[in-house]
C-alpha cells in the first residue's frame, strides 16, 4: 500500500470516527427530572406516573437525541429533603417539581432559573394560564416556575338538607352574610331531644373568613403584618359567631358524611376522589350535593384558595433550551394537560383544557349521580382564586399564624390575644 493510500484511509477513518462521535453525542443528551410519587394533594392516586411517562415518551419522540431520566419511589414527605440534598451536592435535576412550601425559599436562594427570557424567546403566551396559577410560580415579579396542576377550594352544599328546610341553593355570587344566615337557619334540634343534631358548616376556617372579607394579612414586601386591624377582628369574630351556633359542639367530618351539615369547604381533589366514578371511593352517597365558589363580601370577589403544583428548571443546567422545551411539554402541551385532568385529581392550569368538551363531559358525568359541579362554576372559582403573598418567610409565618389564631379562637380569647399575636408575627418577619 502506497503512502498516499495509507493517508487516504487514515483520513477516511478520522472522518468516520468524528461522524460516529457526533452522532453518539447527539443521542446521549440526558435531561434529569425530579419528582415524587403519589398525589400532590394527599389523596389516593394510582396513576401518579402515567401522565409523566406519557409526556416523556412524547418528548423523546420529538427529540430522538434526548433521554429523560428520573428516580422513582420518592415520597412527597421525603421530597423536600431529597431535593435539598441534591442541591447541596450539586446534583440538582435539570427539571423538577417544586412544592408550594419550598418555592419562595428556592427562588430567593437562586436555585431556580428565571424563565421570563425563555418564555419570550420561545413565543409562549402566559395568557393561556389562569392568572392565579401562573402567579404561584412568580417571585418578586420574576417567573421561576410554571404551573403543572392546580387544586382550588370550593364550597360543597348539601342540596337535600337545604331543600328540606325550604332554602334556595345560593347563587355563585353569594355573600358571607348569606352564608351565616343559612347556617343559623339550619342549625337546630330536629328530633326534639334537646340536642342540636343539624349544623350549618364544617371546616370553614379563619383563613376562609379572611379571604371572604378580602383581607391581606401582610404588606406586599412581607415586612410587617396587618393582624391587629378592625377588618381582621371582624373576620375572626365571624368565625366565633359560626362556632357559637353549635353551642359548644365540635362539628366533625362524620356529621357532614351523614348528611347533617349544610356546607363544607372541599378541595377539587377531594371532590374528585370521593366520587363513585371514575374513582373507587363513594364517601358521600347519602345525599345530593353541589359546589359553589367560597362566599365573599362582594360579588366576583377573589375568595377561594388555590394550591398549585409547580415545575421549575435548575438554574445551573447545561441544557437550558431542552429543559425548557420539556417544561413546555409538561405544562403547556394541550394533549398532556388534558390527560392530566382525566387521570389525576387536580385541575389543569390551562384555560383551554378546563373549557374543553372533554372536561365538560367528565364533569357532566357527576350530574347523573348525587354530585354536581358545572364547568362554568369551576372556571369561575379558578379565575377568581386568591393569590398568596410571595416573600421568603411566608410559609413559616402563615403556619405560625394558623397555630396561634386557631388556639385563640378555640379558647375564645382572640380579642385579648390578637395584639400579642401580631407582635410575635412581626418579630418573625424581621
Amino acid at each position: 500500500m502506497t503512502k498516499m493510500k495509507k493517508l487516504f484511509f487514515a483520513l477516511i477513518g478520522c472522518v468516520l470516527l468524528m461522524i460516529y462521535l457526533f452522532v453518539r453525542s447527539q443521542r446521549e443528551i440526558t435531561i434529569t427530572l425530579g419528582m415524587f410519587t403519589g398525589s400532590n394533594w394527599d389523596v389516593y392516586n394510582a396513576e401518579s406516573y402515567k401522565v409523566i411517562d406519557d409526556a416523556i415518551e412524547k418528548f423523546e419522540k420529538e427529540h430522538p437525541n434526548v433521554t429523560i431520566e428520573y428516580k422513582s419511589g420518592i415520597l412527597k414527605q421525603d421530597y423536600s429533603a431529597w431535593l435539598a440534598s441534591n442541591i447541596a451536592s450539586g446534583e440538582q435535576p435539570d427539571v423538577f417539581m417544586v412544592l408550594a412550601e419550598d418555592f419562595n425559599k428556592l427562588s430567593s436562594l437562586g436555585a431556580l432559573m428565571p424563565l421570563d427570557d425563555l418564555i419570550k424567546a420561545n413565543n409562549v403566551s402566559t395568557d393561556i394560564f389562569y392568572e392565579s396559577a401562573l402567579s404561584s410560580g412568580s417571585y418578586q415579579n420574576t417567573q421561576y416556575a410554571l404551573p403543572y396542576e392546580i387544586n382550588p377550594t370550593m364550597m360543597c352544599v348539601n342540596r337535600d338538607l337545604l331543600e328540606k328546610e325550604g332554602i334556595a341553593i345560593p347563587e355563585g355570587n353569594w355573600t358571607i352574610e348569606e352564608f351565616y344566615q343559612i347556617c343559623a337557619q339550619v342549625t337546630k334540634d330536629t328530633d326534639g331531644d334537646g340536642t342540636i343534631d343539624q349544623y350549618g358548616s364544617y371546616g370553614f376556617k379563619w383563613q376562609d373568613a379572611v379571604n371572604g372579607y378580602g383581607i391581606s394579612l401582610f404588606d406586599e414586601a412581607g415586612a410587617s403584618s396587618n393582624l391587629n386591624q378592625s377588618n381582621v377582628r371582624e373576620a375572626l369574630s365571624y368565625i366565633q359567631k359560626l362556632k357559637d351556633l353549635n353551642k359548644g359542639y365540635q362539628v366533625s367530618s362524620e356529621d357532614f358524611d351523614k348528611g347533617n351539615v349544610a356546607f363544607c369547604p372541599l378541595t377539587f381533589a377531594q371532590y374528585r376522589t370521593y366520587q363513585p366514578y371514575p374513582y373507587r371511593v363513594s364517601k358521600y352517597s347519602t345525599f345530593k350535593w353541589s359546589c359553589l365558589a367560597m362566599p365573599g363580601t362582594t360579588a366576583n370577589q377573589k375568595t377561594s384558595q388555590i394550591a398549585t403544583s409547580l415545575i421549575a428548571i435548575n438554574s445551573k443546567t447545561t441544557q437550558q433550551q431542552l429543559a425548557f422545551e420539556f417544561l413546555e411539554t409538561l405544562t403547556i402541551d394541550q394533549e398532556i394537560q388534558q390527560e392530566l385532568f382525566e387521570n389525576s385529581q387536580g385541575a389543569s392550569a390551562l384555560k383551554s383544557v378546563m373549557a374543553s368538551d372533554s372536561t365538560k363531559a367528565l364533569l357532566d358525568q357527576d350530574a347523573m349521580s348525587n354530585y354536581s359541579l358545572k364547568q362554568d362554576v369551576l372556571d369561575d372559582i379558578i379565575e377568581n382564586a386568591v393569590i398568596e403573598p410571595k416573600f421568603k418567610k411566608y410559609n413559616n409565618v402563615i403556619e405560625r399564624c394558623d397555630y396561634l389564631i386557631t388556639n385563640a379562637l378555640n379558647e375564645n380569647k382572640i380579642d385579648d390575644e390578637l395584639v400579642d399575636i401580631e407582635k410575635e408575627i412581626d418579630n418573625l418577619l424581621k
